[in-house]
């Protein structure tokens, strides 16, 4: 009976801690969507000679993004799926700008990932402060590295 209830609670755990897991990876995509999306919004903004609002934008879109990474013990396989997230979300909306399919459809998933981000950065506000210098030295690394990509382009 008793070998019963362990087998009974290991299985519950592992099956508790697998939907957990899964359920943190999926915060982590949903944010690197938005930040790619905030950060294409920014790049086609930074294309068009306005280099502080793309610095604005990647502020927001990074810092809610690390404030998720730096939070978790996500693999690295995990960072770097939602580093894929990121990337592709960024290529997509600029991608729409390049080819005049920039409409109210992509405008308003803008608007939504602004929001979703505003919501991480209030609830992970504790991390940001905690981690600044982690978090900030993160940031630039990748916003000079994306910025030397928009002006290769």
């Amino acid at each position: 009976m008793m070998r019963s209830i362990f087998i009974c609670a290991a299985v519950l755990l592992a099956i508790t801690s697998a939907t957990l897991a899964s359920a943190n990876t999926d915060k982590l995509d949903n944010i690197a969507a938005c930040a790619g999306v905030v950060l294409g919004n920014g790049a086609v903004d930074f294309y068009l000679g306005d280099e502080a609002s793309f610095d604005a934008a990647a502020e927001v879109a990074y810092s809610a993004y690390l404030s998720e990474v730096l939070s978790g013990s996500f693999s690295q396989n995990d960072l770097q799926i939602a580093d894929q997230i990121l990337g592709g979300n960024l290529d997509k909306v600029i991608n729409a700008y390049n080819s005049d399919t920039f409409d109210n459809e992509v405008y308003e998933e803008v608007v939504g990932c602004y929001r979703q981000l505003a919501t991480q950065l209030l609830e992970k506000v504790d991390i940001i402060n905690n981690r600044s210098d982690e978090w900030r030295e993160l940031m630039n690394t990748s916003v000079q590295t994306i910025k030397r990509m928009l002006r290769a382009g």
